[in-house]
């Protein structure tokens, strides 16, 4: 007979409680991993097959007044590594003699990134991989793990015209920037952002938004293409950026200044258009692709020439004689002086132990107001700026818009100066500045300080009589009207003195008169420089026959007199508006 042992219920119930106990933990198991934490698990599954890929979206087109394209894009090649996906079997020496770095360079890098929580996400090894390194990467796809390419839209310049320093240049985004910046712009790592210029100014308009789609991969990283079953969103192009520029009147301004240091800025006096707007030596956008490479910054942070200084909003120069139009403004305006009253220069003047001379050391005999302006002569502004108010002149000189910065749509526009007593008394104290101060200034000269902006500004207001608006680049810009109230009586002799300049007889700005096809007005300018040659400057504007108007400023360091090589390519650029039709063609 077999013998049963009986087995306690004690341990009976026992080991049902321990069954029980690991089949709920297994329910439990299971019930978070298909319902509760089902989209997580699903999430990280969907990593294993499927990748995001980022479309970048090309950055908006900057057009010329014409519909000229200044800017364009084109379609390059990033090369990413996603770090975890890297393993022995990874060919180092095939990638190595495309992104010119050393296997160990790579090896290392790789190895760094693996460590970081970024490590499933792609990394830029190479930006701008042209297409036939692309292709034959691609070739050897199995050896690379992980190395996979996105399209990156590039800057290019097709127009003539360089217009650097009012366009811009990119740099790559830094983990400060996408800390720092909008949210709104919603930068990714490896982008590009405008960092100077119209680029920078308008970078929400023009960068657009970035796409996603996604693709189905296999375990050895081949890119089996687009899943359609995920929805997808394209990228949407950045918004056009039309401009008020005259990219063939700036193609001229280019070359006529091309082997000089200064700067030229033009106008519509009556809206504060800028039609033309160039620094010299200015630098290639064409020289690059996408990111500034460091040599090539480096190499234009120690030119001696500095090339980056955007010297039509940045450059800081004595305004000179053509600084003389707001004494003679205010001379009109307060009335405390006539501007028949004569002044005899004899080519120097004498105030207590100094001598202050005029440019004509033979002098011009007796001058008034008006012929003092044709002739530029220092020494009768010697003598009326001491029967003025200082105070009033300095005010003056702010309401012409000089001392602040004009407003241009473009960054880190400088103030320059225009001194005060407060200033004065500051900088020198109450006992270390005299009258001969002021004599410096009404000439545009001593702690004066102005930028090309500001002196074509005050033109803009002396061509319109007053009402023009503040510059700008932006072609569907509102108007900001900028205003100085004068008496037309003033306006009128303004007009006319700077008209006697270059159409009268003996005047300085007679190298700028133009024969045919419209009046020009102007003021020469020499701005005294401590450290070499004077600065030669001319600002006018023109009237043609068929009533268009542009004002014009133009700045040569080291040129010598206003009367000189200023002048000269002052009359180039108006002869160039003349004979071109400004004819607004379709935008295409």
């Amino acid at each position: 007979m077999r013998h049963y042992q009986l087995i306690p219920l004690h341990r009976k119930n026992m080991m049902l409680i321990i069954i029980s106990i690991f089949m709920l933990i297994l329910v439990s198991r299971l019930y978070s991993l298909q319902i509760k934490n089902y989209q997580k698990y699903q999430s990280k599954a969907n990593a294993n097959s499927i990748r995001k890929i980022r479309l970048t979206a090309s950055r908006g087109v900057i057009y010329d007044r014409f519909g000229s394209r200044l800017t364009d894009n084109r379609p390059t090649y990033d090369l990413n590594v996603i770090p975890v996906d890297v393993n022995d079997q990874f060919n180092y020496n095939l990638l190595s003699g495309v992104i010119n770095k050393s296997e160990n360079e790579i090896k290392t890098e790789i190895e760094k990134l693996k460590r970081g929580i970024g490590r499933f996400r792609p990394h830029l090894l190479k930006r701008h991989v042209n297409f036939e390194d692309m292709s034959r990467l691609e070739e050897y796809k199995l050896d690379l793990p992980g190395v996979m390419f996105s399209e990156m839209p590039a800057r290019i310049y097709p127009d003539s015209a360089k217009l650097s320093h009012a366009l811009g240049y990119m740099r790559s985004i830094t983990e400060e920037m996408i800390t720092a910046a909008d949210p709104e712009l919603n930068y990714s790592f490896d982008e590009v952002y405008g960092a100077s210029g119209l680029e920078r100014v308008y970078e929400s308009d023009l960068r657009g938004e970035n796409g996603i789609e996604f693709h189905r991969v296999d375990i050895y990283n081949r890119d089996h293409g687009v899943l359609h079953n995920e929805e997808r969103f394209p990228p949407v192009p950045g918004n056009p950026l039309y401009t008020t520029i005259n990219s063939r009147l700036q193609q001229l301004t280019e070359s006529l200044i091309s082997e000089y240091r200064g700067a030229v800025v033009a106008m519509d006096p009556d809206n504060g258009e800028v039609l033309v707007f160039a620094s010299a030596p200015d630098y290639s956008l064409d020289s690059f692709v996408g990111p500034i490479p460091i040599d090539i910054w480096s190499g234009w942070n120690t030119d001696e020439n500095k090339p980056l200084v955007n010297r039509g909003i940045n450059g800081l120069y004595p305004p000179g004689s053509t600084f003389k139009l707001v004494a003679a403004a205010l001379i009109m305006e307060s009335e405390m002086i006539n501007p028949y009253y004569k002044v005899n220069c004899t080519g120097s003047y004498t105030l207590g132990d100094r001598i202050f001379h005029c440019w004509n050391l033979a002098g011009h005999g007796q001058v008034n107001l008006k012929s003092a302006i044709k002739y530029s002569c220092n020494v009768y502004f010697y003598q009326v700026i001491q029967g003025l108010i200082f105070a009033e002149w300095s005010n003056m000189a702010t309401d012409f818009g000089f001392g602040s910065v004009t407003g241009i749509d473009l960054p880190f526009e400088s103030e320059g100066l225009v001194p005060t007593k407060a200033y004065l008394n500051e900088k020198y104290t109450s006992r270390g500045w005299s009258t001969g101060n002021l004599l410096t200034f009404v000439i545009g000269q001593g702690d004066v300080l102005a930028t090309p902006i500001q002196v074509c500004q005050m033109m803009n207001l002396i061509a319109s009589n007053g009402a023009t608006a503040k510059p700008h680049f932006n072609l569907n810009a509102e108007l900001v009207p900028f205003k100085i109230n004068l008496k037309p009586k003033t306006w009128d002799f303004l007009q006319a003195a700077i008209n006697d300049v270059v159409n009268g007889e003996a005047g300085t700005g007679k190298n700028v008169k133009i024969e045919n096809g419209g009046i020009v007005y102007g003021k020469t300018g020499t701005s005294q420089n401590p450290h070499g040659e004077d600065h030669s400057s001319f600002v006018g504007y023109i009237v043609t026959d068929d009533n268009r108007k542009m004002t014009l400023y133009v700045i040569i360091e080291n040129g010598g007199k206003g009367s000189g090589i200023a002048s000269e390519i002052a009359k180039q650029i108006f002869q160039g508006f003349i004979d071109q039709q400004d004819e607004v063609s379709g935008i295409d």
